[in-house]
């Protein structure tokens, strides 16, 4: 499945994003690098330029990427707010993809024309395929991310940044305009999953990664390395949990346990929730897919088979 974009106003935020993206100067890189985090000019490559501009250097035998943003995407404050909760979850000892400050002391460095750069050390390993099928290896992972939601509970954003995490509600209230233009069958769904969200009790909610899918987690062979926090919000713990088994959605039932199975004998270890949050599995999952559909209907997109996806619900 295509990233998912979280804010109203896609379309055009997008199309600005792609413009300002497009005009960044390459060469304003090697410069950049050397003289803010002291790297090697000859060591650099760009890596990509899908959601930020990414290059990779190195310094002293190390590799580190550069993450390039605009205030189009980001705004400065939210990105300042990301920074500091991903620096909490590195002091917590999580396994992230650690920032490390630029010269200037600073992990977040302001640029002109409203560029703006960031840089972390370059975790071991590859990023985690969708076709995995080693328990083992869903067990590491669900610990994980069990570690990341056993350090959010104690998590306290800062109060002098002016940006405040979002909420799932607002998200899917957000998302309300997109499906009354939809289909019938859309709606239902929007409206019965609204019902449930309603009923759900305030426990186990915090703030959560937000798009914990294979992609952005790094496997070294002994730990998944959560990274790629574009998009962290308020949600119930097992949404980021139901993100990660929504790539296998097309596997035969007795495998889906099993690997669901795994991932919580790990998540576990490090954090415990309520026995409920299991048989409300299929129901997040579900509401996760209808998000990802409104979101691209807003991009005007085509969403091809998770439409199908946002209209079922499934046994975990």
């Amino acid at each position: 499945m295509q990233r998912s974009r979280i804010w109203a106003g896609l379309a055009s935020l997008s199309s600005e994003w792609f413009r300002v993206r497009d005009s960044f100067d390459h060469s304003r890189v090697a410069q950049l690098v050397a003289e803010r985090w002291q790297g090697e000019s000859a060591s650099i490559s760009f890596i990509s330029s899908a959601y930020n501009i990414v290059f990779r250097f190195e310094r002293e035998g190390r590799g580190y990427y550069l993450r390039v943003c605009h205030v189009a995407l980001h705004p400065l404050p939210k990105a300042r707010q990301v920074m500091h909760f991903l620096l909490y979850l590195a002091r917590c000892d999580v396994p992230v993809g650690a920032p490390i400050p630029a010269v200037s002391g600073e992990y977040i460095e302001v640029l002109a024309d409203g560029y703006f750069a960031s840089a972390q050390s370059e975790a071991p390993g590859k990023r985690m395929s969708r076709n995995l099928r080693d328990v083992a290896v869903f067990e590491a992972w669900g610990q994980s991310l069990g570690k990341l939601h056993a350090a959010s509970r104690q998590y306290q954003a800062d109060a002098s940044i002016p940006y405040q995490f979002p909420t799932v509600q607002s998200f899917w209230q957000n998302i309300a305009p997109t499906i009354a233009a939809a289909s019938v069958a859309l709606r239902r769904a929007y409206a019965e999953l609204s019902d449930w969200m309603r009923g759900l009790p305030r426990q186990d909610y915090g703030l959560t990664h937000g798009d914990h899918r294979p992609g952005n987690v790094i496997w070294d062979g002994t730990t998944a390395r959560i990274i790629d926090f574009d998009e962290p919000n308020y949600h119930w713990y097992a949404a980021d949990i139901a993100r990660a088994l929504l790539e296998l959605w097309e596997r035969p039932f007795e495998e889906r346990v099993a690997s669901r199975k795994a991932f919580l004998r790990g998540y576990l270890r490090e954090h415990s929730i309520d026995e409920r949050w299991v048989s409300e599995l299929p129901f997040f999952i579900q509401h996760r897919v209808l998000l990802m559909v409104a979101w691209t209907l807003q991009e005007g997109g085509s969403p091809g088979r998770a439409l199908d996806w946002a209209l079922k619900r499934v046994a975990w």
